[in-house]
């Protein structure tokens, strides 16, 4: 490593040393400002998470380059359409293209790739050069004017799960930022979405504050919420609706289910629906509420509240998704995806589909156990963040810190506190059934609309689309009769707060590591 900064001595990758300094020095302020507030009886978890995940978000989004994580590009390019919006200017050009401003053409045909005839997304292939080129261009001031396009094409969702990036956006256009300075301003709102969400998340759940906190510390979540991803945006709305839902469910029997609590469900069901319509799964933990709480001749109200959440929740999807559903339960048997052949030709490619999975009603099971066997493995690593930016190998989080996010996770699960409600059976039984149920319907989504027919285990599934309900598993298992494992003697800090730490500094090496490969890279 020093062999390779000494080389940058005297050159124009100079900056980069100053760059991983400002790293190494950022991460330690991070690490020891949360041990010291672990460690301060007086600061809540929720307050002590908004920092640490904020401001570790906050240097993974400045370290891993823009439109690196999964998909971000077309995310991207969401938002600014909503911003075209914001400034009351034309979305599309004349050949449906989004309209973007000639400075940001930068971003979406980095001239960095020496190719005019090819339109390189900055980050899509990660070296020293992104890094130059960042460099160079600056943040603060824009040096073209005009307008231009992107032939990339938004994500069909809710305009919410955009809202704060497009601000972010739209206030850089404003004060006539650089391209780099937009697109990292976008990311910020996001992130401050996410740990937002997630602070109140910790702050309302009855139990398993320290799950929330420890899934939230992944790589993978970190760099989803420092990103434009709307998986960001996902995350953090499930982990708050299951914490509300917990909340509702193991308050003491006499505070009852007020009109309050209804909108907030209500909201939730128009706000996460639409965005990606499987996880209105989770609205089934809503059962775990026991309709006595209704309060006098509970069942009408239980039924009213039930069709209102139901109906916003279809609703808003066909409104938002109605071609997605059409292409989801699609049972004529002739679905099928374009592919380009080596010669350029368009040739079609025939997809499971929802008429084969009714004739042979075992089929979707053989395929589903054939999916676990062969990338089972898979799942569990990329859902902590085996690999980083666009499954990229080399931005990797080792094996042995794999196995340590997961085991500590686990642990934070199982250990409740002592003054904490405890979970029935039944309720244990229904939050582990609903996960089951929504991890099956991700898998038959992923196999009709991404698998092809002669494929015999599922394609495009990734270990990033099981977070948001992750913790509903988890929680599953909680004990609060093993909350003696949370004090380690006289050490004078927790075990959820030992984890947590030990989890803020793989973080770090993580981030370390992967500056290290980029840099590397010539």
């Amino acid at each position: 490593m020093l062999h390779l900064f000494q080389s940058f001595i005297g050159t124009g990758d100079q900056f980069l040393i100053g760059r991983f300094v400002c790293l190494m020095i950022a991460l330690c302020v991070i690490i020891a400002t949360c041990l010291c507030l672990f460690k301060k009886s007086r600061w809540k978890l929720h307050q002590i998470y908004f920092i640490a995940v904020f401001s570790m978000g906050l240097v993974f989004m400045c370290t891993l380059p823009p439109l690196s994580a999964p998909d971000e590009i077309l995310h991207f390019t969401g938002a600014y359409a909503l911003s075209n919006q914001m400034m009351g200017q034309s979305v599309r050009d004349e050949d449906g293209h989004v309209r973007i401003r000639e400075e940001d053409e930068y971003l979406v045909n980095w001239p960095g790739d020496d190719d005019p005839c090819k339109a390189t997304v900055l980050g899509q292939t990660l070296d020293r050069s992104v890094y130059e080129a960042m460099h160079e261009k600056g943040l603060f001031h824009a040096t073209e004017t005009g307008t231009s396009i992107t032939l990339q094409q938004p994500v069909k969702t809710t305009p919410c799960a955009y809202l704060l990036p497009a601000l972010g956006i739209t206030l850089a256009r404003l004060l006539k930022l650089s391209a780099v300075g937009l697109v990292l301003l976008g990311r910020f709102m996001n992130l401050l979405l996410f740990a937002t969400l997630g602070a109140m998340t910790v702050r309302r759940t009855p139990i398993g504050k320290e799950l929330f906190f420890a899934i939230s510390l992944f790589p993978m979540t970190l760099e989803l919420a420092g990103s434009y991803s709307y998986d960001s945006y996902i995350i953090a709305l499930s982990f708050y609706l299951t914490a509300v839902i917990l909340d509702l469910a193991l308050a003491k029997p006499s505070t009852g289910i007020t009109r309050k609590n209804v909108i907030e469900l209500s909201a939730l069901a128009l706000l996460l629906s639409p965005c990606k319509m499987i996880y209105a799964t989770l609205f089934l933990l809503c059962l775990l509420i026991p309709v006595q709480k209704w309060g006098a001749r509970p069942w009408p109200k239980w039924i009213l509240s039930v069709l209102l959440i139901g109906a916003l929740i279809v609703g808003s999807i066909l409104l938002v998704n109605f071609r997605e559903v059409l292409r989801y339960v699609n049972a004529s048997g002739v679905t099928q995806a374009p592919e380009f052949t080596s010669s350029g030709d368009v040739n079609t490619v025939k997809l499971h589909d929802l008429a084969e999975l009714i004739h042979d009603r075992t089929l979707v099971f053989r395929i589903i156990r054939n999916t676990l066997q062969i990338l089972g493995g898979q799942f569990l690593g990329t859902t902590v963040g085996m690999w980083l930016g666009a499954f990229d190998r080399g931005l990797a989080t080792p094996v042995p810190m794999l196995v340590l996010f997961w085991t500590g996770t686990l642990l934070l699960a199982i250990t409740g506190r002592r003054e904490e409600p405890t979970l029935s059976i039944p309720r244990r039984v229904w939050m582990v059934l609903v996960f089951l149920l929504l991890g099956f319907i991700l898998m038959v989504s992923m196999l009709l609309a991404y698998t092809p027919a002669d494929t015999f285990y599922i394609l495009g599934v990734q270990g990033r689309y099981f977070l948001p309900f992750l913790p509903v598993l988890l929680l599953a298992f909680r004990t609060p009769r093993l909350h003696r494992l949370r004090v380690i003697g006289r050490v004078g800090i927790g075990l959820d707060a030992l984890l947590l730490s030990v989890m803020l500094l793989m973080d770090a090496l993580v981030l370390l590591g992967c500056f290290l490969t980029v840099v590397q890279r010539a």
